[in-house]
């Protein structure tokens, strides 16, 4: 791999023991897949919470402040967690504010969120970004057209402490390309919400070996941005997709042609009304229908989101707890409408946490004996990982079907009759 005079200095320790390891990292990681060089990156995404505390001192040893802007995915916040009563808090305290405070002192941004989009971070078409979490890199490569290659949290870090990443897969126009087309079959999308597009992502997601970019074709041009976020977000939960092209939606993808780079695909998949279906019950993963907890936020709650639930709560207590994953400027938005107040005085709760992975209901680490055994959810994303991760029963359907089950405290969500 070719190093410039400074990527040097930094591999030979110039700039101290954690930018060295990191480069060491990377250059061993470029090697490994041919890389020819390391390329600057506009900016790095992180998750502190998820990275092992004694990694995370290795790799930020003897780091100052970066000239680069980085920023961070969802917090576990677990002196929150200690104000709810859950009985497990303290073990986490310690770890999280010796990380925080390296986090403060390097003038990192505390986002603490998997959608920086929303508070008006947003790289340009061709930005190349280092990020862990692949809801965030397959939003980023996907809506916006910025390069965004699947890296895992480790590497993320790495990427973040140098200012670089490998310059390889999808940093490179040749392989972004899409590989697999799907076509969609005899499907209605005039009357479907938010859900019916994570269960159409999922089912993607299932579809596509490997890294391989696929493009979707036979939607509508411009849907609204929360439905092909929706999409996109749900289709590396279940496979790996980093890359999603939506034909007449996304910045790659004006034409279909356009999103192929003028070549014929490996492989063309259709999905109709049977796949979906299919799709929506292995998302239901559940035995009776008693209720524990629900969760929203996965990708992190819009403001037109939480307005929605708001005006479903409105005037309404619920039998179970209630999580919206939410960033802390989109929740002061939510205040300053009144619709915060709306939902908690109902009985929810607001975190910028994952929803999913870091729900603090639904972790037995977590939560001891209070933990949720059942949990609901409009997002294929959240239902996947609640299920897999904390071992709960999932339910999965809409946003409307989710608050009622919140004040029922039972299911009652069909899967849809496919028009």
């Amino acid at each position: 791999m070719h190093l410039t005079d400074k990527e040097k200095r930094m591999a030979g320790g110039e700039e101290g023991e954690g930018v060295r390891r990191s480069m060491e990292l990377l250059i061993k990681l470029g090697d490994s897949f041919g890389a020819e060089k390391l390329a600057p990156i506009s900016y790095g995404h992180i998750s502190y919470d998820f990275c092992p505390e004694k990694f995370w001192n290795l790799m930020t040893e003897g780091l100052e402040k970066t000239s680069h802007r980085v920023t961070t995915h969802p917090s576990y916040q677990p002196e929150i967690w200690k104000e709810w009563g859950l009985p497990l808090a303290d073990r986490w305290i310690g770890e999280h504010e010796r990380k925080l405070e390296t986090f403060k002192r390097l003038g990192w941004l505390r986002t603490e969120t998997c959608a920086e989009y929303l508070l008006g971070i947003i790289p340009r078409k061709g930005d190349i970004v280092s990020m862990g979490g692949s809801c965030m890199q397959v939003a980023n490569n996907s809506l916006f057209g910025a390069r965004v290659d699947r890296m895992g949290i480790l590497v993320s870090l790495a990427a973040a402490v140098c200012g670089r990443t490998p310059l390889m897969g999808l940093l490179l126009q040749e392989n972004r390309y899409a590989s697999h087309i799907v076509e969609l079959k005899d499907l209605d999308v005039s009357d479907w919400t938010s859900s019916h597009y994570h269960c159409l992502g999922y089912c993607i997601g299932d579809r596509i070996p490997g890294f391989r970019p696929v493009a979707v074709n036979g939607l509508p041009p411009h849907l609204p941005f929360d439905f092909i976020r929706a999409l996109v977000i749900s289709m590396p939960t279940s496979g790996s997709v980093t890359l999603g092209h939506i034909v007449g939606n996304t910045p790659e993808a004006p034409t279909l042609d356009a999103a192929c780079g003028g070549k014929r695909p490996e492989h063309v998949i259709t999905i109709g009304k049977r796949e979906m279906a299919e799709t929506w019950q292995r998302l239901n993963v559940w035995e009776n229908d008693r209720v524990d907890h629900v969760a929203f936020g996965c990708p992190h709650a819009t403001i037109d989101e939480i307005g929605r639930i708001a005006g479903l709560l409105e005037g309404k207590k619920i039998r179970t707890s209630l999580l919206i994953g939410a960033s802390a400027p989109v929740e002061t938005l939510a205040r300053q409408q009144g619709w915060a107040g709306i939902i908690e005085h109902a009985g929810g709760h607001f975190l910028p946490v994952c929803p999913s992975i870091g729900n603090p209901f639904t972790r037995r680490d977590i939560a001891g004996e209070k933990q949720a055994r059942s949990a609901a959810t409009n997002s294929a994303r959240s239902a996947h990982y609640l299920a897999t991760v904390s071992g709960v029963q999932v339910f999965f359907g809409t946003e409307e079907e989710c608050i009622n089950a919140a004040i029922t405290g039972r299911w009652r969500g069909k899967v849809p009759i496919w028009k």
